[in-house]
């Protein structure tokens, strides 16, 4: 089992290691690091608009017709055509079906009850036992399940038992350390008893998703009944902003809030989280992800075109890869390693929906350095490079291979790599914690079925 740390993204925490690959309110905001039974979660519930009455002095005029605005996405349905890129050689069908198939072996292997945390709770089981779960693993389930409405006749219940989840262990260092916003955030860890594990910090990357998949959930079922999705979603990203994002739009980290980890680099999240709120401070985030990326890719891997997991002095004309132990605690920060591997799932998962070609240049440069420097086979690509392309680790895993089959699909000159790659995942499908998360999202985005609210 391999030890991989994480950022929590917070003004105040302390760098904690995990054992494993992953991690790292509408509750409470006194909560405290005991389990929380139903009654300590205010359930939100929205309230019906009311007509307006008509006066005499304007019973002339017609009033205005109401927005009306559908929900329901099942899975299959590709009802947003993608806006750029290419897709596998294969057909919806036969992508779907591997799709669900999987899905329902991911369920099976990883979704598990959550009553020692709230009644009625789910969770994604995190690798090392001695956790329930962790917040990257609770936004992983979250997407998964809302995405495959119309295949699982349950996404909404499971959905719902990881929201309660997530309320019933919020963020409260964060909120006892002056941010009351942060009973939106998760406390990044859960211990196996129920009990919070993290000391009330958030991670960022478990919360961008947990933020995404709720305005996902607004508009896969609506927001009028047990949780007002939409409302809660809000919350989620008014709380990221105030903890975890610089006004310049650049993401916060540790030790320093102007240090940070290229995974967070959300761009499609950051798009539709402007959508729903108006706040311009997410078109910045877009804009000063763009300006690192590139600046990583040009000035420290011109030949691979690849991105450190942790950015330092992204506040400076002159941000640099981590020198280590700034962020994850470890030696290898400064490399493409187990956080930055996700990335080309995620800048191209932006791209595909945005035409945004910024993102397909920063994405087609890993896939060009992929190609070439495994001529074209799956089965050479490591688990971990520095960022002149050397390879450091052997062996295969999906959390590198998921992604590259994902990003391939920004240019049509990767048509033959890409479905050598979609080949391969087909074929080396993973249930383990972290890989299987990551494999399936990207997946997912590489068969045509990925949305957002953007």
């Amino acid at each position: 089992m391999r030890r991989r740390y994480f950022l929590q993204s917070s003004t105040a925490a302390a760098v904690v290691a995990l054992t494993g690959c992953g991690g790292g309110g509408s509750g409470s905001s006194t909560a405290a690091a005991g389990a929380a039974t139903a009654s300590d979660l205010p359930v939100s519930v929205a309230t019906p608009a009311t007509a307006g009455t008509t006066t005499a002095a304007t019973t002339a005029t017609t009033p205005a017709q109401p927005t009306v605005r559908t929900t329901g996405y099942p899975f299959g349905s590709r009802l947003d055509p993608y806006a750029a890129g290419i897709r596998p050689s294969q057909s919806n069908a036969t992508m779907d079906t591997l799709l669900t198939k999987q899905y329902d072996a991911w369920k099976a292997a990883n979704v598990v009850r959550a009553d020692s945390v709230v009644s009625g709770g789910y969770a994604v089981q995190f690798s090392d036992r001695t956790y329930l779960t962790v917040s990257e693993g609770m936004g992983y389930g979250m997407l998964l399940t809302v995405l495959f409405h119309g295949h699982d006749a349950d996404a909404q219940k499971l959905f719902d038992g990881m929201l309660s989840v997530v309320r019933a262990r919020p963020a409260y260092g964060l909120v006892s350390n002056g941010q009351p916003s942060a009973k939106y955030l998760m406390d990044w860890r859960v211990s196996a008893n129920g009990a919070s594990a993290g000391d009330g910090w958030n991670a960022m990357d478990g919360d961008l998703d947990i933020a995404m998949a709720l305005l996902m959930a607004d508009r896969q079922w609506g927001s009028a009944g047990k949780w007002n999705y939409l409302e809660e979603g809000k919350g989620t990203i008014n709380a990221l902003r105030a903890c975890n994002m610089n006004s310049d739009g650049s993401t916060r980290g540790l030790p320093s809030p102007t240090n940070n980890r290229t995974s967070d680099y959300m761009i499609g999240h950051f798009r539709a989280f402007k959508a729903a709120t108006g706040d311009t401070l997410w078109g910045l985030a877009v804009d000063k992800a763009y300006q690192l990326l590139d600046r990583m890719q040009t000035v420290y891997s011109p030949s691979a075109g690849l991105m450190p997991d942790f950015v330092m002095n992204t506040n400076s004309a002159s941000p640099q890869p981590s020198t280590g132990y700034i962020g994850d605690g470890n030696a290898n920060e400064g490399y493409y390693w187990w956080n930055a591997c996700r990335n080309p799932w995620r800048f191209s998962s932006d791209y595909l929906l945005s035409g945004d070609t910024r993102f397909a240049q920063v994405t087609g440069k890993m896939i060009d350095f992929f190609n070439r420097s495994s001529g074209g086979n799956p089965t050479n690509i490591g688990t971990g490079y520095a960022l002149d392309g050397t390879k450091l680790s052997g062996g295969n895993s999906a959390a590198y291979s998921g992604p590259i089959c994902a990003g391939a699909c920004v240019d049509a000159r990767f048509q033959t790599f890409l479905d050598a790659m979609w080949d391969w995942n087909a074929k080396n499908l993973t249930t383990g914690y972290y890989d299987s998360e990551i494999q399936l999202l990207s997946l997912v985005v590489a068969s045509g079925n990925w949305w957002t609210t953007a």
